[in-house]
């Protein structure tokens, strides 16, 4: 969407959002992951890549606080899962169903930077029009990263989609968070993995902020859950 439109969807009414879940059966969760799980994350493919990645694991073993579920329509799911240091977090996408043959991405972030804009004309500069957001190149730390969402030769609209967090209960939300997003991603030399940088405009219900994450591809192999 444009930066104008973003703005107003932005200040749309928090009721116009919908339990995904409501009048329907909670997804199943991928992995057995659930909220409240251990996640033991193989250390070895950070230890192979160190020295060449934004992205550095500070703790291969975590509890998992809070889980996010989004619904991208199709029957395809975003599983999220916030882990304790509230630094990390995983993001597990199913297709088609959401058993573990259904998995087809599984990526690791970090949040790299968080700004909390107090206004329109701040929110422009940090991730609107004034800002390299959307630009078919973003770079960060000593790294560039091309754009995964658009085939504008310019900057390009933000994706939107809907978040349900699970904080206190498995299968009743606590509240939404509205994204508005962009994906940039490099591939690694002499590696099958790609290191990619999240952008995303986050409203909850009393909050507005401008979120940077660097996130790995993970094999479903790398990790191991209790």
């Amino acid at each position: 969407m444009t930066f104008g439109a973003l703005f107003k969807t932005l200040a749309q009414d928090a009721q116009s959002f919908l339990n995904p879940t409501a009048g329907g059966a909670q997804p199943p969760e991928p992995l057995r992951l659930k909220r409240g799980g251990f996640v033991e994350v193989d250390p070895v493919p950070f230890q192979m890549l160190a020295g060449r990645l934004n992205f550095g694991l500070q703790q291969s073993g975590q509890r998992i606080a809070t889980r996010g579920l989004v619904d991208l329509g199709g029957g395809s799911y975003l599983h999220r899962y916030y882990f304790d240091d509230n630094e990390t977090w995983l993001q597990v996408k199913t297709d088609g169903g959401t058993g573990d043959a259904s998995v087809s991405e599984c990526l690791l972030w970090e949040y790299w930077d968080t700004k909390t804009p107090a206004n329109p004309a701040e929110l422009a500069l940090v991730a609107g029009p004034a800002s390299p957001v959307g630009l078919p190149n973003y770079t960060l730390g000593l790294y560039s990263y091309q754009r995964v969402w658009g085939v504008s030769h310019g900057q390009t609209e933000l994706i939107p989609f809907n978040e349900w967090v699970y904080d206190r209960h498995d299968t009743e939300p606590s509240y939404w968070c509205r994204h508005s997003a962009m994906l940039y991603r490099r591939r690694l030399e002499d590696s099958e993995r790609q290191e990619y940088v999240l952008i995303s405009v986050e409203e909850g219900p009393d909050s507005l902020a401008v979120v940077t994450s660097v996130g790995l591809d993970l094999n479903p192999a790398d990790l191991t859950v209790t």
